[in-house]
């Protein structure tokens, strides 16, 4: 696939991705801000349980329904509904479930979070599998507009709560609220776009199949969001709430590989089985993308750490900037390891991706295990990024022996260079507003990268064209 239609595709999504996790990052900080460390450690320790728990209920069956439905349609309307009468069975077992293992340290407050949390991801987890039916049928518009309405209510009535001084518990009716509605329009949606259909028998063989895509999410969240479990668990509500002003502003970033590879997922699957050349200069050119964001992401947000958060949050967490010094370089990893993953899974390797994180997993817990009870928080933030290293050493090792050699390390040489400038710039002019300050860094890296990189230069001029065309 050429660059130029990649880019034509994620341009379909970015506009409602951007509003979306713009509006998620306002109302986060507000929450962050108006709650206070210690009632916002008690917001994510209700968040962490349930999310926990709700991570059970797919095991994989929306991901498979997007590989065989990016092929064959037809095949979608049984394959959506197979997946969607499992996902509600599943839902109501695991949210009884959950509500017997609370655990007892848990005040009345957090259990009433648990409660609606509950509902809103069970009824959150059923409208993932509608999105990815978009996905598989390449009507990611759709899913961008649901997506993007969802974040909107979310947000809307939070801020709402906040405005008028609410509790947290308010708070958590609001999300409810605006996922409840956000799954009535899908339904309305659905009934007039597709006739779903059961089959048991089907529903067995999409078990079997699905299950190496449920264990790899079950492995990507046990490394990828553990740490905030065993806290839950391990920590006062304080550490917590500290430890979450960091983590969740880092984990909003993340929707920036999430929109690459949403829009060429189903492609990936097909160049896959038809070109190998093709799917590796194209797991290339998304590579370096992502490590021209990550990377000088990462070393912005370590620079300015101190101002940003402190104007953020309006010196109330100031504890958690150390945090996010460490923290941060988990967004660079991620965006490095982000394309190689998906070489796996595009090539039909679900289960060898799944090992790897499978091993991560395991990894992640038994640093926390270790560094929890001795180092709180920093212990959980080294874990963090020890855990997403090794997943990224142990991807690109098994490409390189197994799938093909793909050429990562000629991409990164220009990036670092004009990272290393924008950091010096960036800690230059640090005492000016960390807006400021981080937007002259960022145009400076953006004009070294463009200026010495062809591939840079095409995108550039791309957009460039664009933006004409649209004014």
């Amino acid at each position: 696939m050429e660059l130029r239609l990649v880019l034509k595709n994620a341009a379909a999504l970015s506009l409602a991705s951007v509003l979306s996790k713009a509006i998620t990052a306002v109302v986060a900080i507000a929450v962050t801000r108006y709650l206070g460390p210690d009632i916002y450690g008690e917001y994510n320790s209700a968040l962490a349980f349930v999310s926990t728990f709700i991570l059970f209920v797919d095991f994989g069956l929306s991901n498979y329904m997007v590989q065989e439905g990016s092929v064959d349609e037809s095949v979608l309307p049984l394959y959506l509904g197979n997946t969607l009468a499992f996902k509600t069975f599943t839902s109501l077992a695991i949210y009884a479930l959950m509500l017997i293992l609370m655990p007892a340290k848990f005040d009345l407050a957090i259990r009433n979070m648990v409660i609606v949390f509950g509902v809103a991801s069970a009824l959150n987890a059923l409208d993932s599998s509608v999105y990815n039916y978009f996905q598989a049928k390449q009507q990611m518009y759709y899913a961008a507009v649901y997506q993007f309405l969802s974040t909107f209510l979310i947000g809307l009535l939070t801020i709402m709560v906040v405005l008028g001084k609410g509790n947290v518990l308010m708070i958590t009716f609001a999300q409810l609220a605006a996922t409840l509605l956000v799954s009535i329009l899908l339904y309305i949606h659905l009934r007039r776009s597709i006739r779903l259909k059961f089959n048991g028998r089907l529903l067995v063989k999409m078990l079997r199949k699905g299950l190496p895509f449920g264990a790899a999410a079950i492995f990507l969240y046990v490394y990828f969001q553990i740490d905030m479990f065993m806290l839950t668990l391990m920590s006062s509500n304080r550490e917590i709430g500290i430890y979450s002003a960091s983590y969740r502003l880092i984990a909003v970033l993340l929707f920036i590989p999430g929109i690459l590879t949403s829009v060429i997922y189903p492609i990936l699957f097909q160049l896959g089985v038809e070109s190998r050349d093709k799917h590796r200069e194209t797991i290339e050119k998304i590579f370096k993308v992502l490590s021209a964001v990550g990377i000088p992401g990462s070393v912005l947000l370590f620079v300015l750490a101190n101002p940003l958060l402190s104007w953020l949050y309006h010196y109330r967490y100031q504890e958690t900037i150390p945090i996010m010094m460490i923290l941060c370089w988990f967004f660079a990893l991620e965006c490095l390891s982000f394309s190689l993953g998906d070489i796996l899974t595009t090539t039909n390797r679900q289960w060898t991706r799944a090992w790897i994180q499978g091993g991560a997993a395991l990894l992640n817990i038994g640093i926390n295990l270790y560094a929890i009870p001795r180092y709180g928080i920093y212990g959980a933030s080294v874990a963090t990024l020890i855990t997403e290293l090794y997943i990224f050493v142990m991807y690109y090792g098994v490409v390189r022996l197994k799938v093909y050699k793909v050429r990562i390390w000629r991409q990164l040489p220009i990036i670092v260079l004009a990272s290393a400038v924008m950091a010096a710039v960036a800690h230059f002019l640090r005492h000016l507003h960390p807006l400021l300050s981080g937007g002259i860094a960022g145009i400076i890296y953006l004009v070294i990268l463009i200026s010495l990189d062809r591939d840079f230069q095409r995108i550039g001029g791309y957009v460039w064209r664009q933006a004409r065309r649209a004014l």
